[in-house]
């Protein structure tokens, strides 16, 4: 009995510890479950920082990537314009420029922001202490009012004062709202700020022990040469200059350096990240008016033409009796009337199989002044032009331009793909819009003109498929171009109106009237044929295969073409995050 009483005693003592192993098995799996809720909320959140992170990068990456679309000239909302910039109305100094804002320059204090974001308004990148300030402008070597310096890796504290060293425009890519309006659906981008790339710019690229003994401040504008970034000579007004020196520099084209900021309207996260973006540089011209076939007839005036040049760059225009020069590969031939060259007459001095080139020389009396710069010379080898690529898509079938409302003219396009247009004969005018037009032929021929509304850059790529032998691809009649200034600019650049063809047909250009243009044919049969009026003329560069000049003709070469517009995209040469 004693024995059994133990026993119980025993078990009533234990009955507790089946209810401790139970709480102690619940805690565990209470503190696993807080662990497992624990690790998937630090998931959720990695998860979302970098979701934020990712958005916040291609949100920059697309402001830069519309900075790198607006800087082409081609682009219906193309950031470049020639001239001065207009006083600006309200004094705020944004949104008050025209279409086509002017790009970095002298005159705004070299910096262009485009805004944007959902409220567009609200990003002022100029005003110090502001969740969009631009705290990265100090470190890139610009010198602007009262702007204070930081250490490297240091945030910007203060912005310039005033409100002269800035321009700005408003983004307009999709979801992007108006000025005044919101909409939240718009890409998180704040602002991008497009300013030249200096020398001494703090961008990881160029070290400052490679700024030159002569640009202790490292202020002197970087350059693209198409391989490898070179420093602007000083003697040159831009990069794209120096090829007109006294002693030629290599052909370039300005590098800008393009920050953008983006910031996550939720949490205030940011990225900023640059980019520098540059044009392959463009041939240079080897003269106004050039012919590139060996023939010795290649480049053939007749009758009353005169050869002088202009400055497109200033206005009112800068007119001279010496830069209009013309050449060849072959030879120039001038019979008849009384020719007068305003510049030189140059021919290669051997053929494309290196013999030497056997044409006559054109006389020196044709020369307008015949001492330097004005000279018979030749060049040492065939300049050779590659031909523009010929269109994909446009077919030999008529197009006539349609005359919507709104349309005054005999007919109004936009750019696009587009068969033989033809306003032959008629006494209407062809409006074009800026931007780039993929045709088989045009003819405006007789009393028909052509009008580029509103003011901007059109380029004309023909295709000439199919056409007769005896029918030219392009024909310009007499009431030819209107091409008017894109304001600010009060004299009409012939960039403005650019006409390519690769193929071997013919182009026929009447210079009755002012014609701002450049034509690059250089397999082309081109014969220009005069009016007569004193002020009439084509203004600008042609350069075909053969080139045939009859009639009363005032060519003008404009000096401040340096070679036909790159028509491809900016490069983006480098691109990195800035890391504060």
């Amino acid at each position: 009995m004693r024995d059994c009483k133990a026993t119980i005693l025993n078990n009533r003592d234990q009955r507790g510890v089946a209810l401790i192993m139970a709480l102690m098995l619940l805690l565990l799996l209470t503190a696993l479950a807080a662990a497992l809720v624990f690790v998937a909320n630090l998931e959720t959140s990695v998860n979302a920082n970098y979701r934020r992170e990712q958005v916040l990068y291609f949100a920059g990456k697309a402001g830069i990537e519309e900075a790198r679309d607006r800087l082409m000239a081609t682009n219906p909302n193309t950031l470049i314009v020639t001239g001065t910039v207009p006083t600006c109305t309200p004094a705020a100094n944004h949104d008050c420029l025209p279409a086509t804002p002017v790009v970095p320059s002298t005159a705004n204090g070299g910096v262009f922001y485009i805004r944007g974001g959902a409220t567009p308004t609200a990003v002022t990148p100029w005003t110090s202490g502001t969740a969009y300030t631009d705290d990265e402008l100090c470190h890139d070597k610009y010198a602007l009012p009262g702007q204070t310096a930081e250490p490297a890796d240091v945030r910007c504290i203060d912005e310039p004062t005033g409100t002269t060293w800035y321009k700005s425009t408003t983004s307009a890519i999709p979801w992007s709202p108006a000025v005044g309006a919101t909409n939240a659906a718009a890409l998180p981008y704040q602002w991008v700020r497009i300013s030249l790339k200096l020398n001494g710019s703090v961008d990881n690229n160029l070290s400052t022990r490679r700024v030159s003994s002569t640009d202790l401040t490292g202020t002197i504008p970087v350059c693209w040469d198409g391989s490898r970034e070179i420093l602007k000579n000083p003697a040159a007004a831009d990069c794209t200059k120096m090829v007109t020196l006294a002693v030629p520099g290599p052909a370039a084209s300005p590098v800008y350096l393009v920050t953008s900021l983006a910031v996550d309207p939720t949490s205030n996260a940011r990225r900023m990240m640059q980019a520098e973006l540059a044009l392959s540089p463009s041939t240079p011209f080897p003269s106004g008016m050039f012919a590139t076939s060996s023939a010795c007839n290649a480049l053939s005036l007749q009758g009353n033409v005169s050869t002088n040049s202009f400055d497109s760059s200033v206005s009112p225009p800068v007119y001279a009796t010496t830069g209009g020069t013309i050449g060849s590969n072959g030879g120039v031939s001038i019979t008849g009337g009384a020719v007068s060259v305003g510049g030189s007459i140059e021919t290669s001095a051997v053929t494309a199989s290196g013999t030497p080139n056997s044409c006559p020389p054109a006389p020196a009396s044709s020369l307008s002044a015949p001492k330097p710069p004005n000279a018979i010379s030749t060049f040492p080898t065939p300049y050779t032009e590659v031909p523009p690529p010929i269109p994909v898509g446009p077919t030999n079938t008529p197009y006539t331009a349609p005359q919507p409302a709104g349309c005054a003219t005999a007919g109004c396009m936009v750019p696009g793909t587009y068969g033989n247009i033809s306003l032959s004969g008629a006494s209407g005018t062809l409006t074009l819009s800026p931007g780039v037009y993929n045709i088989n032929s045009l003819s405006a021929g007789g009393l028909a003109g052509i009008t580029v509304n509103p003011p901007g850059v059109v380029v004309i790529n023909v295709a000439g498929n199919g056409l007769a032998a005896a029918t030219p691809v392009v024909d310009i009649g007499s009431n030819s171009v209107v091409n008017t200034p894109v304001p600010p600019a009060t004299t009409s650049n012939p960039n403005n109106f650019q006409i390519n063809y690769g193929g071997t047909g013919s182009i026929n250009i009447s210079a009755g009237s002012k014609t701002y243009a450049v034509v690059n044919a250089p397999a082309a049969n081109i014969v220009m044929n005069g009016g007569g009026g004193a002020s009439d003329g084509f203004w600008g560069a042609v350069i075909g295969g053969a080139i045939t000049a009859t009639g009363t003709i005032n060519f003008y070469y404009d000096r401040n073409l340096t070679g036909f517009p790159s028509l491809g995209s900016y490069q983006e040469i480098s691109f990195r995050d800035v890391m504060y």
